[in-house]
């Protein structure tokens, strides 16, 4: 781009000095010479610099800065059609919940930190519509839940047992007729799989994921 301007800079030096001269010739005449040759300059400079545009390339349609491979870019694009959460009750979606959950524990073995799973199951999807709705009311700001179908997991990042003891003693005052189950990283399991438990770890959709 600098080139560019360069060049045309360059383009206009003629006619820039060819208006001087008229000016200067001209202002010696009459205001209305004066006039004319000040027009002749803005025009042949327009001239120059639509034609130095036209003679630029076009960009070519749908051209990014930053190129992916096939693969990538497909899959970018799925996920971006895909919700990341339930606007409602504020669960990640599926998907979702389980990527930032292998971020979490990427992040707890880099620094050596625990974190909490907790696994709510119901006998049905239904049946934790309730516990839905009241994860959105007291979950911290770094705490994040994901709705896996008839299993609610939360993840609570640097909590271990004993704090998040506390926490599920608060959930049971507010939630009925469902098991609530405790995984400590990496005391209890160093997956996701391993910390929900292979019966629980399973995807809606149909898709089952071990």
């Amino acid at each position: 781009m600098p080139s560019a301007i360069i060049r045309t800079l360059l383009l206009l030096v003629p006619a820039l000095v060819a208006g001087t001269a008229a000016v200067a010739v001209a202002s010696t005449v009459d205001p209305l010479a004066l006039q004319v040759a000040l027009q002749a300059v803005a025009v042949a400079a327009f001239i120059l610099m639509a034609w130095r545009v036209g003679a630029m390339p076009a960009p070519q349609a749908g051209a990014t800065i930053v190129s992916l491979a096939p693969a990538q870019a497909a899959a970018l694009a799925s996920d971006r059609r895909r919700p990341t959460f339930d606007r409602e009750t504020g669960l990640h979606a599926n998907w979702y919940f389980r990527l930032r959950a292998e971020e979490e524990i990427a992040r707890a073995a880099r620094y050596g930190q625990p974190f909490t799973v907790l696994s709510i199951v119901g006998e049905t999807h239904e049946a934790l519509d309730m516990p839905r709705l009241a994860l959105k009311q007291w979950l911290r700001h770094v705490d994040f839940a994901g709705d896996l179908g008839n299993v609610i997991a939360v993840v609570l990042p640097n909590t271990n047992r004993e704090g998040a003891a506390n926490v599920m003693e608060r959930l049971m005052k507010l939630v009925r007729n469902v098991e609530v189950r405790l995984a400590e990283y990496p005391v209890d399991g160093a997956t996701l799989a391993q910390l929900l438990g292979d019966e629980e770890w399973r995807v809606t959709d149909g898709v089952e994921v071990a």
